[in-house]
């Protein structure tokens, strides 16, 4: 039996929530037995919030909700010609999360939350602090919300956006068996942006750099830069840690903007309260030598390239932040051995090495080949695109950052969604010099088969983009792509037809 099943008046959900009341109308006192913004998903009892969204408002679908059974209605515009409870307020997609902790009367205050922020990197450190927290407490208390899935315990399902609602994290542990005792989530740029996390109180928030994506939606660098600002400064707890990369320009102005707070410091810089002194780094994983507040500490994992010593300091940090020893960081290293689709080596028979990465920013894509450059004995290939309806301006870095840093290249499609792929293609070619080797195949599964058979002993091929992803978004339909399963079915493929090809 879920704990919380009796529901509340609506006076009482208004009244609890501190809810900004415009104007109101409408008849009787209903029981609330849940919210949801999603019209098909109304049934009696249940309070319908009207969410303004950027292409439909939810404002359209009252009728519809009613016609289900809405319990009451809750919009930013009055409704008088409604007969149900109804309410104008102001707010609505920053208040739906407080709604959802009153309604489920979650206290938060002994459930550890951390979020994490920043253009690469969060997945990566949401696993870590996963690890730590499933030694510390167990598997079954540790919630972990991020880009390729979400954990609830043992119960595993994909994930339809970095960052879930807050309304919805809070329906999941109002409705669940037990509270979870950690929860650990991503923190995207658009989900504060647009309010999705109100309600929510971190104990440990980590920013591990900005780098330019999704400009598309923000318009530039400083709108993105103010929007990952407001985890730290709306919604950290009192007393909460702001944990912060100055190694990076953006982290550094950050740090020096969270002045009056708690604050723990990463990176290579001589100030940082946790500094990177050394690190090695090869096919086996890293291994980096860190100093913090002056006491060297040493740590190694599995995850492989420089841009994870980040990564593992980023963690290293927040750990430290949260009061846990170094035996516990180094127990979560190792229960984490890869993340799905980071830096992960597949096909390990070969001769040459083969990385499937999701990396899909000019910075990101930097990082991965300049890890896989330091330890790749011969060439370096490519094989990337850039995904449609998203930021152009970052196609053509991504060329350029291909070509300086690779020895050849296989310009492909990622998710075109409803671009043309060869328009897409045509954009990323214009940031690749004339005298670079590359070719433009827009069929991703020919360009990874050209790809591999061009691969010799010695040689390193990073597949890139896609990652952990397991489709294609193609004129907005979705086809089952998996980079890993492609390759194997190339390496079995050209082993039959040509047993003398190490592929």
């Amino acid at each position: 039996m879920a704990r919380h099943t009796r529901g509340m008046r609506f006076s009482t959900l208004k009244k609890r929530s501190r809810m900004i009341i415009v104007a109101q109308g409408g008849c009787g006192n209903p029981v609330i037995t849940s919210i949801v913004y999603d019209s098909r998903m109304v049934a009696p009892g249940v309070l319908y919030a009207a969410v303004p969204g950027t292409k439909v408002q939810g404002d359209l679908f009252i009728a519809e909700a009613i016609g289900r059974g809405a319990a009451a209605i809750l919009s930013e515009n009055p409704h008088p010609e409604v007969t149900v409870p109804w309410v104008q307020t102001k707010g609505i997609r920053s208040l739906l999360g407080i709604l959802g902790k009153t309604l489920w009367r979650i206290g938060d205050r002994t459930m550890v939350v951390v979020g994490v922020t920043g253009t690469n990197g969060k997945t990566t450190v949401v696993h870590l602090f996963e690890g730590l927290f499933a030694t510390l407490f167990s598997p079954e208390k540790v919630w972990m919300f991020g880009t390729i899935d979400f954990h609830l315990g043992s119960r595993h399902s994909e994930a339809t956006h970095t960052t879930p609602e807050a309304l919805d994290i809070y329906r999941y542990i109002g409705t669940a068996d037990d509270m979870p005792a950690a929860l650990v989530m991503e923190v995207s740029s658009h989900s504060l942006a647009l309010d999705r996390i109100g309600g929510l109180a971190y104990d440990i928030a980590v920013f591990t750099n900005l780098t330019q994506d999704h400009l598309d939606f923000h318009g530039d660098m400083e709108s993105y830069y103010q929007a990952k600002k407001r985890l730290f400064t709306e919604y950290l707890k009192a007393g909460g840690c702001a944990v912060i990369n100055i190694d990076d320009a953006f982290g550094r102005r950050l740090a020096a903007e969270c002045a009056g707070k708690r604050r723990m410091t990463y990176g290579r810089a001589g100030d940082a309260d946790v500094r990177i002194a050394s690190w090695q780094c090869d096919w086996d994983g890293c291994r980096v030598e860190t100093v913090i507040f002056g006491k060297a500490a040493s740590f190694s994992s599995n995850l492989r390239g420089f841009f994870n010593v980040y990564n593992m300091t980023a963690f290293i940090a927040g750990a430290v932040a949260g009061g846990y020893d170094t035996p516990a960081i180094q127990t979560a290293f190792d229960r984490i051995p890869s993340v799905n689709g980071r830096m992960e080596r597949v096909a390990p028979d070969l001769p040459f090495a083969v990385v499937v990465d999701y990396a899909h920013t000019p910075d990101a894509l930097d990082n991965v080949l300049r890890a896989a450059s330091e330890i790749t004995r011969e060439r370096l290939l490519c094989v990337f695109g850039c995904g449609g309806d998203r930021d152009r301006k970052k196609r053509p870095l991504m060329g350029a950052a291909v070509a300086a840093l690779c020895d050849e290249a296989w310009v492909t499609s990622d998710n075109p969604r409803t671009e043309d792929p060869k328009a897409i293609i045509d954009e990323i070619v214009g940031g690749i010099p004339l005298d670079f080797p590359f070719r433009t195949m827009p069929d991703r599964r020919e360009a990874i088969t050209s790809a591999l058979q061009a691969c010799r002993a010695g040689d390193c091929l990073v597949i890139a983009g896609k990652g952990h992803e397991t489709f294609q978004d193609i004129a907005g339909v979705k086809h089952h792509f998996d980079d890993k399963e492609v390759v194997a079915e190339i390496c079995s493929a050209l082993r039959k037809k040509d047993g003398t090809h190490a592929a």
